[in-house]
């Protein structure tokens, strides 16, 4: 089998033949070569992305759900210690603040689950209209990215929240068990 290429079929013992096919040949394995590590770098790029955010759903759910017991259990813990005969009576103002924002963390929490929620359903629904790697690059991304700034804001009001709650919780139970 003949190649039109000149360089390919000179003889092999010529000087200029030898040269010509090495460098055609180095210049197809290098072009083979830096194809799939280009390829090979997005592969890992996105495997990387996509561990990262399981991460940081994994993560994210956990502190939901141990911050969720905890204010509930701040809820409840006040209600047991300042429910007595059929009426609620809180000894100190930290307990109540505490209650309060026990409760406006939870409504906070409940805000963000709905919130989040509906906005990954509405860019779900998307995807039909995205004809593109332009509209992924543009529409997508940029919808996904303010998504997630978001709710990083959500997750730090939420924690801040807690922490105030469990703070002035702490106090009020050490009030009520000291100034009794």
């Amino acid at each position: 089998m003949t190649d039109n290429n000149p360089a390919i079929n000179k003889a092999p013992n010529s000087k200029q033949g030898n040269l010509d096919n090495r460098v055609v040949r180095n210049r197809n394995r290098h072009q083979e070569i830096q194809q799939p590590r280009e390829s090979k770098f997005e592969a890992r790029k996105k495997e990387l992305l996509d561990e990262t955010q399981t991460y940081m759903y994994q993560q994210s759910s956990k502190f939901s759900s141990v911050s969720r017991n905890l204010a509930i259990g701040i809820i409840g813990t006040i209600w047991i210690l300042t429910y007595t005969d059929g009426k609620l009576h809180i000894p100190n103002c930290c307990l109540l603040v505490s209650l309060i924002a026990a409760l406006l963390f939870l409504m906070t929490d409940v805000i963000h689950y709905f919130w989040d929620s509906r906005s990954y359903q509405r860019e779900i629904y998307k995807f039909d209209g995205y004809n593109s790697t332009k509209d992924l690059l543009m529409k997508h991304e940029t919808t996904m990215d303010a998504i997630n700034q978001r709710s990083g804001r959500f997750i730090v009001a939420k924690f801040v929240i807690l922490i105030i709650s469990t703070i002035l919780f702490a106090i009020g139970l050490l009030l009520k068990v000291y100034l009794k």
